[in-house]
């Protein structure tokens, strides 16, 4: 280790009073470890550490890695209620056909890649299956089709054997 301080252990106290075992950023000042930079300790009375944040965090001046550049962002929809859900689900589930179909049609696709993408689309496939059928529930529909569909049945029957059900 240099005298320089070029290797240096974090400074940071948790707030049960153990000091931080990482290695110090290089040039910080107090010297901190990547997890601790942006955090300032104040000693208090009761020899315990409080930790607040301060202006020196967050990412280095010219970091790019946040920064978007549209092809997947699309504005997001408020899904409310169920139907919602349903008609947002089948939007990607479209959106996600067509792009296969763009991908065969130019023949640029693996083996492997289109085997995920066809059993991503059979997962969405169900999903959406299972929401339509929960959002006819929560609509009251299936239950005047399944009382439809007893009395249709009774009709028969009462057709067949003669008798008034």
């Amino acid at each position: 280790m240099s005298s320089s301080g070029a290797s240096r252990k974090c400074s940071f106290h948790h707030q049960d009073g153990r000091a931080c075992r990482a290695w110090a950023l290089r040039g910080s000042d107090p010297p901190r470890c990547v997890a601790h930079q942006g955090d300032v300790r104040e000693p208090q009375p009761s020899g315990r550490a409080s930790v607040e944040a301060s202006n020196d965090g967050g990412p280095r001046v010219g970091n790019k890695n946040r920064q978007t550049h549209g092809f997947h962002v699309q504005p997001v929809r408020d899904l409310r209620d169920i139907d919602d859900v349903v008609e947002d689900a089948l939007f990607k589930q479209t959106q996600l056909s067509a792009f296969i179909e763009e991908k065969v049609a130019e023949g640029e696709m693996a083996v492997k890649e289109m085997a995920r993408l066809l059993a991503l689309h059979g997962q969405n496939a169900a999903r959406i299956g299972r929401l339509l059928r929960d959002q006819r529930a929560l609509s009251g529909k299936s239950v005047d089709g399944l009382l439809e569909a007893i009395g249709a049945a009774l009709d028969e029957l009462s057709t067949e054997l003669g008798i008034d059900l």
